[in-house]
């Protein structure tokens, strides 16, 4: 058995991490490629934050957009913006156990198309004529439309089938399945994997006694 000793300096050391190893967090062992990891790192930390009821959230969630460029560091985050950003996060995560073998829930997909047309998403041409998707909204809801056009970006490039959660139970982290026949489950075979074949093994032990 190994057992990991922690020392104060260890945890300063955590944090200390910049930010973007703590962004490197939430995309795990296997980030997506593109444009498809800000919508996996999106998903990984909004779920983290809506476990934390000693932070405050909606800073929290304000603190992810300005760091990715999509809010102003001026800008408010009222409750109902971010009850719409935990909204995004809760029927993305949906959308993505999909992926993952779990059958489709029609309430995500009402509550997905309700929030394109409260991001007003539309696609336009720009002045090279190339076809991009745009949102006309302001402030927050102008954010999470920016979020929702990577998710359709990556459903039309086939990469969205690969983003998957993973299968421990104990953990439900968005990763990338980058393997041939798209049968990864687990986000850390080291760690989530090594878990689940443990437990499978216990269980199979049991059974025989």
């Amino acid at each position: 058995m190994v057992v990991f000793l922690w020392t104060a300096l260890d945890f300063r050391i955590i944090l200390k991490a910049s930010m973007k190893n703590r962004e490197k967090l939430h995309l795990g062992a296997k980030p997506a490629p593109g444009d498809l990891a800000f919508v996996q790192g999106y998903v990984n930390y909004i779920s983290w934050v809506r476990q934390k009821t000693d932070i405050n959230q909606p800073e929290a969630v304000k603190t992810w957009l300005v760091r990715h460029g999509l809010l102003s560091p001026a800008a408010t985050l009222a409750g109902r913006e971010t009850q719409t950003a935990f909204l995004l996060c809760e029927s993305l995560r949906s959308l993505l156990g999909t992926n993952s073998g779990a059958p489709l829930n029609p309430d995500a997909i009402r509550r997905l198309n309700r929030l394109v047309k409260r991001c007003r998403l539309a696609v336009i041409f720009g002045s090279d004529g190339t076809a991009v998707l745009h949102s006309s909204a302001r402030g927050a809801e102008k954010a999470l439309g920016r979020i929702l056009a990577e998710v359709i970006n990556a459903t039309m490039d086939g990469n969205w089938q690969r983003l998957k959660i993973c299968n421990n139970q104990n953990c439900r982290w968005v990763f990338f399945d980058g393997s041939k026949n798209r049968s990864g489950r687990w986000c850390s075979m080291a760690v989530c994997g090594a878990r689940a074949k443990a437990s499978s093994y216990r269980k199979r032990q049991r059974h025989q006694m």
